[in-house]
């Protein structure tokens, strides 16, 4: 590494990054090239490491792409766009879509001064703004349980570039110039949907040069092109690197992973690496790759088998540290996942017996008296089909929700649930169809309550039912 170019990169992200750059170089040239089993080795590492990144990039350049703000939930750069509706089971754009909130997105670019996020008078409506850095980590909350209900003003400013302060408006600083900004405003019924939308339809994002107008709104089609694969992937990443500077605590692995050639700036083809190890390198990538899937079912699975068929995620999630490999399997399950003080998930995969969940029987989720998911703001259970998609069932009826009327309770207060493919025909059953063959239940808690956060309540196992 040059000085000029250490002098260039300084200018451009700040020398608290340079500081991760600078050992990613000089890790790179000390010591002989990793043989064939170190490059595997951190080739698998460094996928693990890189691949949330490339994700959002992903989510962040198909959702910029469009002309303008649409109900998509795609915007260009510091606009905000609002979906009114729910995803729908024809709708394959997720893995394990919310039923209970609509969302709101938009891809701050904070480089040129603080992008402003206001919204009006929320009254008792559930709602938040996740504000998650380039490698997924939440980074900060606007919202019910963060910031009020009351109308907010929010100047979202970078460390590197903080500008003027914003009249009017609570400074909400952050390290990282490319911000995700992710919300979800709680809506029931259609009739709820609308007043839920209305209010949606207020939030706003302003950049430092004023509002933006759009005017050349024709229909467009975003095309996300192919991702690389094998040693090209690595590249991606660290050309992504270079374009988002990772968290000075990453310093550490970043020295490691640039003994292959992979950090901001550099490339695998310099690491100086035998045929032998290129190859090894290039394969153990796309094997970490192609089972990544597999590993995270895998790890769930396991968790089931210990909680009464349920599995819990690490305490980690959405604030993850260097806790690299949570942070690749939240990206491929559930990209976006908010921190557990926000919002709590866990996911049936078996019975309480350990067998697998699947359509071709009935079962019963019974909460005991005052044993009902603990939660400030709500609960919700949806199940979805064995791949974690929403399955097409009668009305629709995908979630149940203590946010929404209707929950029937037990006279001595218990709570009961049937999940099967045809109505039970239970008198104050609350029923929620299966789809044919495997299926999964997820339970979410939004602003759990210390039960939930300290372990000493989880949800109890479902059961086999016969009617």
């Amino acid at each position: 590494m040059t000085k000029r170019h250490i002098l260039r990169l300084a200018t451009r992200i700040g020398l608290a990054t340079l500081v991760v750059v600078i050992a990613a170089g000089t890790a790179s040239a000390v010591g002989p090239a990793p043989g064939p089993v170190q490059a595997a080795a951190l080739g698998a590492r460094a996928f693990i490491y890189g691949n949330p990144l490339l994700e959002l990039l992903r989510v962040r350049d198909t959702a910029t792409s469009v002309p303008c703000p649409d109900d998509r939930g795609l915007a260009p750069v510091n606009a905000i766009s609002s979906r009114p509706a729910f995803i729908t089971p024809d709708e394959k754009l997720v893995v394990a879509p919310n039923v209970d909130t609509l969302y709101s997105m938009a891809h701050l670019d904070l480089s040129e001064g603080p992008v402003v996020l206001s919204h009006p008078d929320m009254g008792d409506r559930y709602f938040n703004f996740q504000l998650m850095d380039s490698y997924t980590n939440v980074v900060g909350y606007v919202g019910s349980r963060t910031t009020g209900s009351d109308a907010g003003k929010f100047a979202i400013t970078w460390s590197g570039a903080p500008g003027p302060e914003v009249p009017g408006a609570t400074t909400i600083t952050v390290s990282d110039s490319r911000i995700w900004l992710l919300g979800r405003t709680l809506a029931g019924d259609e009739a709820d949907r609308a007043d839920a939308f209305a209010l949606m339809s207020q939030y706003s994002v302003t950049p430092p040069a004023g509002p933006q107008t759009f005017t050349d709104c024709a229909p467009f089609v975003p095309v996300e092109p192919p991702k690389p694969e094998g040693t090209a992937l690595l590249d991606a990443i660290s050309a992504a690197m270079e374009q988002n500077p990772p968290p000075i605590r990453d310093a550490a692995e970043l020295a490691e992973l640039a003994r292959i050639g992979v950090g901001p700036g550099l490339r695998v083809a310099d690491a100086g690496l035998s045929p032998v190890a290129f190859r090894a390198l290039d394969r153990a990538v796309r094997a970490a790759e192609s089972s990544l899937p597999a590993v995270v079912s895998g790890s769930q699975y396991a968790g089931a088998l210990r909680n009464q068929g349920w599995s819990s995620p690490p305490d980690t999630i959405g604030d993850y540290g260097t806790d690299y490999t949570t942070r690749a399997g939240v990206a491929e399950i559930g990209l976006g996942a908010n921190t557990p003080e926000e919002a709590a998930y866990v996911t049936a995969l078996l019975d309480r017996n350990g067998l697998p969940l699947n359509g071709a029987n009935s079962y019963r989720l019974h909460f005991p008296p005052g044993e009902q998911p603990p939660a400030d703001a709500f609960f919700s259970i949806t199940v979805y089909d064995g791949d974690g998609f929403l399955p097409p069932v009668p009305g629709d009826r995908h979630s149940i929700s203590d946010s929404r009327p209707g929950l029937v309770y037990q006279p001595d207060g218990s709570l009961d649930l049937i999940l099967s493919r045809d109505d039970p025909g239970v008198p104050g059953a609350n029923w929620l169809p299966l789809p044919d063959g495997p299926f999964r239940v997820y339970l979410r808690m939004y602003v759990p309550e210390s039960p939930v956060l300290d372990g000493s309540w989880s949800p109890p196992g479902i059961e086999r039912w016969n009617r």
